[in-house]
């Protein structure tokens, strides 16, 4: 088996690295982020995928923060006459997005715990490994609270020194697979969830969104059973861990393959993306293996042109896995959730995008949608 390097001494989570500012050997674009992506089911009975986090981005010398929520699926659908597909997917359902002049975002350490406030933002993570949100956009009617729970221990990018993750994107922190809970108020509705997140504590200290692009595939996973999440740059080096919950058993280092079963072309991003994922993760007490299946997206960056980079957020369905233990029985895995963020050097195969946005429509669901 072909190990990946283990990345830190000591996995622990602690209030250090909470608060962990710009680092003193920033180069031209260094940033900070205390991200978390969720899906969450609702009371409403509605499926729900969103993410949100505070910024500073030292190169722009601005401060920030997002929210995006979407509900709705979409589908794949063959492109007739042809042998490509489309994503006929339906767009974020709100997004907002605040932006403040440098220095705005405070960090306030306490004994027990790390405050971050930005305007209407604000996320506390405390020192019993759960990180605890509040946002509101007034002027939207939009408001979220709620709370990620961290079991085990997540996946280190660099902790002590940090992670060259390719020679010009260097980083420290780490993100963490875990439960969330708490409520959504949007459309004068409110609507309590639970569900699984990913929350990233980021710090870098230099960022190439070119030597990134070759390809970027960062995911997670949740299941009852097991849980982690995965990075790979194909231009740089991967990073994993695997959570035994059962077990009690934490793996910093294994390794994996990510598979792209399927392709379609998102109009959004201007460019392809993958539709179906087989995942395989192999690590010293057996083999980790599950599907998934986008159902939706959320583009980050693009214009009225498509980026040079496309980066986008993929929302998976509920996942199916199983895990296979080194003396060859198998257990069904259950609860599964998670999601996929991916970038691409540029909007590949792009020379193919005049013809599949030539005005062809596409029966969906009973209406229909001019590409």
């Amino acid at each position: 088996m072909n190990k990946l390097k283990k990345q830190v001494d000591n996995p622990e989570v602690t209030l250090d690295i909470e608060a962990h500012g710009i680092p003193e050997d920033v180069r031209e674009a260094g940033f900070l982020d205390w991200l978390c992506s969720v899906v969450a089911y609702g009371d409403d009975g509605k499926m729900y995928w969103f993410g949100t986090s505070p910024l500073i981005l030292a190169l722009e010398n601005v401060d920030m923060w997002n929210l995006e929520i979407s509900w709705e699926t979409g589908k794949v659908v063959p492109m007739p006459g042809t042998i490509y597909k489309i994503a006929d997917f339906p767009p974020v359902g709100i997004t907002t997005r605040h932006s403040l002049p440098g220095g705005s975002l405070q960090v306030e350490r306490a004994v027990n715990q790390v405050k971050v406030n930005l305007g209407s933002f604000q996320v506390i993570c405390k020192d019993d490994k759960t990180w605890h949100y509040s946002i509101e956009d007034e002027e939207k009617g939009i408001k979220v609270e709620f709370v990620h729970h961290g079991a085990g221990f997540p996946t280190w990018y660099g902790k002590e020194k940090p992670s060259y993750l390719t020679p010009h994107s260097i980083a420290y922190g780490y993100n963490w697979s875990g439960i969330v809970e708490g409520k959504l108020f949007i459309e004068g509705r409110e609507i309590n969830f639970t569900g699984k997140g990913i929350r990233e504590r980021y710090i870098a200290v230099d960022s190439s969104a070119a030597e990134i692009g070759g390809w970027e595939d960062w995911m997670w996973f949740h299941f009852d059973e097991a849980f982690g999440s995965m990075y790979e740059m194909k231009l740089g080096n991967k990073d994993m861990s695997l959570n035994l919950a059962e077990e009690n058993l934490y793996f910093p280092t294994g390794d994996f393959t990510i598979e792209h079963l399927e392709w379609a072309y998102l109009q959004a991003l201007g460019a392809f993306i993958p539709t179906v994922y087989k995942i395989v993760m192999e690590v010293d007490a057996g083999v980790l293996e599950f599907t998934a299946k986008v159902v939706g997206a959320t583009v980050w960056g693009v214009t009225a042109k498509s980026p040079s980079t496309p980066v986008a957020t993929l929302n998976w369905d509920k996942l199916e896995g199983t895990f296979t233990y080194e003396n060859g029985s198998t257990k069904s895995l259950s609860g599964g959730l998670g999601g996929v963020s991916i970038r691409q050097i540029k909007p590949y195969p792009s020379i193919f995008a005049p013809e599949l946005v030539s005005g062809s429509p596409i029966l969906n669901e009973g209406r229909m949608t001019t590409l």
